[in-house]
């Protein structure tokens, strides 16, 4: 059976990764459910004297117990593999969600100063024109033996 820290686990990844609400409901009750189905389900232990007193028999039972602890082991090692590539993905959620802010942060600081350097140009650009300048008139520059 899923834990409660399971379920919470698989829910902060989905939520990490910004998937829909109704997805994530989804996934939480199928695994819920799966899991429910499997808490009194247990591979019953074999024991030597299942296949009989030969020596053949006790051998296949031997056999059988070695079978069964691997299979546990193996089912171990998969379900904390499980939670290893959960947390993996909550992390790797998680440096999207800072690479995410820090990029916005980022974005906000330059287009402040990119903000700040139009404001300077246009500053300039008033107090370099004057007045006059553009109103249509022309003036005749002075002539080039005028001593100007």
């Amino acid at each position: 059976m899923l834990t409660a820290a399971d379920v919470g686990l698989v829910t902060d990844v989905m939520k990490g990764i910004n998937a829909p609400e109704s997805l994530i409901q989804s996934i939480t009750a199928l695994l819920t459910s799966n899991s429910d189905g499997l808490v009194d389900t247990r591979v019953v232990p074999v024991g030597t004297d299942h296949f009989g007193g030969s020596t053949n028999g006790f051998r296949l039972g031997v056999n059988a117990q070695m079978a069964h602890q691997e299979a546990e082991q193996e089912f171990q090692k998969l379900a904390d593999s499980l939670r290893a590539y959960s947390e993996a993905i909550k992390i790797w959620a998680d440096d999207v969600r800072d690479v995410d802010g820090s990029t916005n942060a980022e974005m906000t600081m330059r287009a402040a100063a990119l903000a700040q350097v139009n404001d300077t140009i246009d500053h300039a650009r008033d107090q370099s024109s004057s007045s006059t300048m553009g109103d249509g008139q022309y003036t005749e520059p002075p002539a080039a033996g005028d001593g100007a």
